[in-house]
């Protein structure tokens, strides 16, 4: 469309630099000279701005939008025209759109998707749905909030089945309802939501890249499997094919809201977050771009992920189970090995080689009494031959497995106070460890086995009833710390700590049950003070009986019992401090004192009153000042100015007579005047005759212009100058070297002279000079109305 930067709209608005391109139209980011900032607006191409049917939709946009004001709708200024342009005024949004959140942290898709909510929550009310809500059409403000932009496609409820109602929005977001043409309802916005939050969740938006309308009237997309359950089952409702079926856009606005907080809640906190990206990401990049649309799962490769352990990860519990079991078994033959060699040489071999001698057989009988004596109790004395040596091997060592855990365990429940609360169990145990030592002492190990044996299962008692014993304890010290009873409270709190030292419960209820006393009498004394009409001093004591113990019911009632009434006392006050000095027409202080009032009570309803009230007032005002200005402006004929007075006016309120008559005036001398400055601030355009022409025309309209007051007078007189001088040829004179060719450009080839002269209109020539075998020479000359130029010199003297 052939816009370039630094080019002027208009007398209020400079090109600065494109922002982007499509359906039409070009945004640009402009200085409005008009509001004294940037902004950024709308550019139609020339043919849409010449279609009559076009400019009614163009005003229609602008007629929809130019009554929203919400923090999270895009605010639109205006829509201008001059001459063959036309343009929409916006604010600038410089964080971009949405699309750059694709994949992203879900903590910030759901807040901006609330946002957005809000947003179109509000046009609904306002009798508007948007019909096209997708990531491009929501932009970030610089903070970061999200701005709902683009109404263009936006249909007024009250329209019902006429053309405007029927069509719009993207295919990837279009309701199955829009795609059949129905008429607009807020059901097609919350469908589009939807699809906006699928894309950003997944990276790609439903049914992409095949939005086939018979997939978006039949199929279901597939839930967003990224998303926490709870918003993805949202989503899949938002995208219901029935509109009946999708929840309203103030369910959704609320259940974004809880999804937010569940995520703030349970999930890391985006500080955290970005400290750790921050930390991993060293080596990268800094600029990060948003993320792309991807396509969904099942068309690439699939995500694998598998564990298996390593080979140094050692053997199993089972292999060292049986390598025990192994080691247990050798153990025990070699044990009966020796056995057996002690019975044969003391036995077995003086009966082979025939020794009979008495000496030598008491000595053999003493030697496997001995031997027995340590296989079996004395009570029950057998032949030697008979004892199992492998089972009591086998005895022997379970028992120095089992002893160490076991006497361990049984230590572990005497620090934990187990005499105390298990008392029969405990005895029993400790009973049973003794007499198995006993047992083993008199190295009768397979008694000492069946004593551990029966020790476990008291231990294992034991540990289980600790668990329930340190609920009762923490239950009966919170019991006694509710009836007063501190001494009782310290005693089961303290022994909660011997079963489970470092509970959290029995430190906090030990040290409360420490200063329970002294909690209890200053309670006392602080409801005596307040029942005495002295809530100073009473809500000191309640908040010094809080400092020693957060938990006192009784404390904090008392905090916001006297805090409360205090409160009444100062809304009641400032409430009344607002009236009188709104009564002052004082609304500065006013609002001060509404606002202080809001803050004791934010929900009070005759707080909105009030500032109803002074906004009201201060319309009121503020109308008639602006239209004083705007009338000593037009007197001034300052229009332009003027005109934005008028229509400041018509933003507060589009009712007033004087300002609608008043636009109705100064648009077209605005304009007049905006055109003519146009020609008087870039005169060098007058060198062309087109232009010259026009600005005849121009002149001429000026003109027909009844009660033209002294700026126009003196803005016609210059121009009519410019335009005379603009047409008044000039001469030139040219030397050269009679060898040198001379060509001057739009005037024609002069050939090789010596000095000529020629008589130019104003405006700007380039003149070339060849010689075979030199270099070309170019020259740019300016000639202006009214100025003699000094002759110019075109000569080839550099040799090739």
């Amino acid at each position: 469309m052939n816009f370039e930067s630094g080019q002027a709209l208009s007398a209020g608005f400079t090109l600065l630099r494109r922002l982007g391109a499509g359906g039409g139209a070009e945004v640009w980011l402009v200085q409005d000279r008009l509001r004294g900032r940037p902004a950024a607006v709308k550019l139609f191409a020339p043919e849409l701005a010449r279609n009559p049917d076009a400019l009614r939709m163009l005003e229609r946009e602008y007629a929809l939008v130019r009554r929203l004001h919400h923090p999270n709708i895009l605010r639109v200024h205006g829509l201008y025209r001059s001459g063959e342009r036309a343009w929409l005024v916006m604010d600038y949004a410089p964080g971009g759109d949405l699309t750059r959140l694709r994949g992203g942290e879900v903590e910030a898709i759901i807040r901006a998707a609330r946002q957005v909510a809000a947003a179109l929550a509000y046009a609904h009310r306002a009798g508007l749905v948007h019909r096209d809500v997708k990531s491009s059409n929501v932009l970030l403000s610089h903070e970061g909030a999200a701005l709902l932009a683009d109404f263009g496609t936006a249909t007024a409820l009250t329209i019902g089945d006429g053309p405007a109602a029927v069509g719009g929005g993207s295919p990837y977001s279009m309701s199955p309802q829009q795609l059949d043409g129905r008429p607009a309802s807020p059901a097609d916005d919350v469908y589009g939501l939807g699809a906006m939050l699928y894309e950003l969740l997944t990276g790609y938006p439903p049914f992409y890249p095949h939005a086939t309308p018979d997939r978006i009237r039949r199929e279901p997309p597939a839930p967003p499997a990224s998303a926490p359950p709870a918003l993805a089952a949202l989503v899949c409702r938002m995208l219901a094919k029935r509109a009946t079926e999708r929840p309203d856009i103030q369910t959704v606005e609320r259940e974004l809201e809880a999804a937010l907080g569940a995520s703030l809640g349970t999930g890391m906190s985006s500080s955290l977050t970005s400290s750790i990206m921050s930390s991993e990401q060293t080596h990268q990049a800094v600029r990060i771009e948003p993320p792309a649309l991807r396509p969904p799962p099942g068309h690439g490769e699939p995500l694998k992920g598998e564990w298996r352990r390593t080979s140094a990860a050692g053997a199993s519990a089972a292999e060292i189970r049986r390598g025990q079991d192994r080691r247990r078994r050798v153990a025990a033959a070699a044990i009966a090995v020796g056995l057996a060699g002690v019975l044969f040489v003391f036995v077995g071999l003086p009966r082979w080689v025939g020794q009979d001698d008495a000496g030598a057989r008491h000595r053999q009988a003493t030697s496997a009494q001995d031997v027995a004596a340590a296989a079996q109790p004395d009570n029950e004395r057998k032949n030697v031959e008979e004892i199992d040596f492998a089972a009591l091997a086998r005895a022997k060592q379970r028992v120095d497995e089992i002893r160490a855990p076991l006497e361990n365990r049984l230590q572990q429940l005497v620090e934990r106070a187990a005499e105390r609360w298990g008392a029969a169990d405990f005895r029993q145990a400790s009973a049973q460890l003794a007499a198995a030592d006993a047992a083993y002492q008199q190295r009768e190990y397979q008694t000492s086995l069946q004593h551990f044996e029966r020790m476990a299962p008291l231990l294992d008692a034991l540990e289980k009833r600790a668990g329930e014993v340190l609920r009762e304890q923490l239950a009966t010290g919170d019991t006694a710390l509710q009836e007063g009873r501190s001494e009782d409270a310290a005693a089961a709190f303290a022994l909660a700590l011997n079963i489970e030292p470092q509970n959290a419960h029995a430190e906090q209820g030990l040290k409360r049950a420490g200063v329970l006393d002294e909690v209890l009498r200053l309670l006392a004394e602080a409801e005596r003070l307040e029942n005495a009409g002295q809530m100073e001093p009473a809500l000191a004591g309640f908040r010094k009986a809080l400092a020693l113990d957060a938990q006192t019911s009784r404390a904090a009632e008392g905090v916001a019992r006297i805090e409360g009434k205090q409160a009444a006392d100062a809304f009641a006050s400032a409430m009344a401090r607002g009236y009188a000095a709104m009564a002052n027409a004082d609304y500065a202080s006013a609002r001060s004192a509404f606002e202080a009032a809001r803050g004791l009570r934010p929900q009070a309803p005759e707080i909105a009153q009030a500032l109803a009230q002074i906004e009201q007032e201060q319309r009121t005002e503020t109308i008639a000042a602006k239209l004083r200005e705007a009338q000593e402006l037009e007197g001034r004929e300052r229009w332009v100015e003027a005109l934005r007075e008028y229509r400041a006016v018509l933003e507060l309120d589009s009712t007033i007579v004087a300002a609608n008559q008043g636009v109705q005036r100064a648009s077209p001398r605005a304009a007049l005047h905006e055109e003519i400055e146009l020609y008087l601030t870039q005169p060098e355009r007058l060198f062309s005759k087109p232009v010259r022409a026009a600005a005849a025309e121009t002149i001429e309209r000026a003109r027909s212009v009844p009660d033209r007051g002294p700026v126009l007078q003196r803005q016609i007189a210059k121009l009519e100058e410019w335009v005379a001088r603009a047409g008044q040829p000039v001469q030139v004179a040219l030397r050269s070297d009679n060898l040198t060719h001379v060509t001057v450009y739009r005037v024609g080839e002069l050939g090789a002279f010596g000095e000529r002269s020629l008589t130019l209109e104003p405006g700007r020539y380039t003149i070339v000079g060849t010689r075979p075998g030199y270099r070309d020479v170019r020259r740019q000359i300016d000639v202006a109305p009214g100025a003699a130029l000094e002759p110019v010199v075109i000569r080839c003297e550099d040799r090739i």
